[in-house]
C-alpha cells in the first residue's frame, strides 16, 4: 500500500515538474520570439539610420561640390575663374618644374569689345562672352588643358606638356574658330566679325623662374598682338 501511494506521489511531482517545464519553455520560447521581433525592429531601425546617413552624406558631397564651384567657376561664362586659372598654373608649373617637361600659355582677348558693348549693351555683350568661352573650351579640349576666364573680355588657356609649335596650332585654330562663328561687330577696326588677339609663351619651368614671369611674357605678347593691329596671334620673345 504504501509503494503504491509513493508511487501516486511520484507521478504526481512528475506531472507537476513536467507542467512546469512546459510553462517555462513556452514563456522561454515566448521571449525568444519577442527578442527577434525587437532585433528585426533594431535591424530596421538601423537600416534606416544608415540609408539616412548615406542621403546626408550624399546631399553634404552635393554642397560641397556646388561651394567649390561657385569659389572655381565664373558664374557669367561657366568656365574656371581667375582664382582656379591661379591654383591650376601653380600646380602645373611645379610638376612641370620636376618633370622638365613644357608648360605653354595663352592669353586672349576680344578685340574692339567695348565697342561691341557700346553697339549692342551689356545683355548681347554678355552672351558674345560666353559663346567666346564656349569655343575656346571646344578647341583646347584635353583634359589636362584649362580654359579660364581672365578678366573683362580676357581669356586665359594652361596647356601642360605642350610646346611652342603645339602652343601656336591650338593659339591658331582658337582665332579661326572664334571668326568662324561670325559674330556681327561692325565697330571693329579689324572685321565684321568678333575676333580675338592671342600672346603665345613656351617655356621648360624651371626653379630659378616663376609663374609670375611666365604670365608677364603672355601678357606682353598679347600687348604686341594688340600693337600690330589685333586679330593675330603673337609669340613671346
Amino acid at each position: 500500500m504504501k509503494i503504491v501511494i509513493k508511487a501516486q506521489i511520484l507521478s504526481r511531482n512528475n506531472a507537476i515538474l513536467n507542467r512546469r517545464l512546459e510553462d517555462y519553455l513556452r514563456q522561454l520560447e515566448q521571449k525568444v520570439q519577442e527578442l527577434t521581433i525587437s532585433l528585426g525592429q533594431i535591424e530596421t531601425r538601423l537600416q534606416e539610420e544608415i540609408e539616412q546617413n548615406q542621403e546626408a552624406r550624399a546631399t553634404f558631397q552635393r554642397l560641397k561640390q556646388e561651394l567649390q564651384n561657385l569659389a572655381t567657376i565664373d558664374s557669367l561664362t561657366q568656365i574656371p575663374n581667375r582664382r582656379r586659372f591661379d591654383e591650376y598654373l601653380n600646380q602645373e608649373w611645379d610638376r612641370l618644374t620636376r618633370e622638365q617637361e613644357p608648360l605653354s600659355l595663352l592669353l586672349c582677348d576680344v578685340d574692339f569689345f567695348k565697342r561691341y558693348n557700346d553697339t549692342y549693351g551689356h545683355q548681347a555683350g554678355d552672351s558674345c562672352l560666353r559663346i567666346v568661352a564656349q569655343t575656346i573650351s571646344r578647341t583646347a579640349k584635353r583634359a589636362s588643358d584649362l580654359v579660364a576666364r581672365y578678366g573683362g573680355e580676357e581669356f586665359t588657356v594652361i596647356l601642360p606638356n605642350t610646346n611652342l609649335s603645339g602652343a601656336i596650332k591650338i593659339a591658331e585654330a582658337i582665332q579661326q574658330q572664334i571668326e568662324n562663328l561670325q559674330i556681327l561687330h561692325p565697330q571693329s577696326d579689324v572685321s565684321e566679325f568678333v575676333t580675338v588677339s592671342i600672346g603665345v609663351v613656351s617655356q621648360v619651368p624651371t626653379l630659378n623662374d616663376s609663374v609670375e614671369n611666365l604670365i608677364a611674357k603672355a601678357d606682353r605678347a598679347l600687348y604686341l598682338a594688340k600693337a600690330q593691329g589685333r586679330n593675330r596671334v603673337v609669340v613671346a620673345e
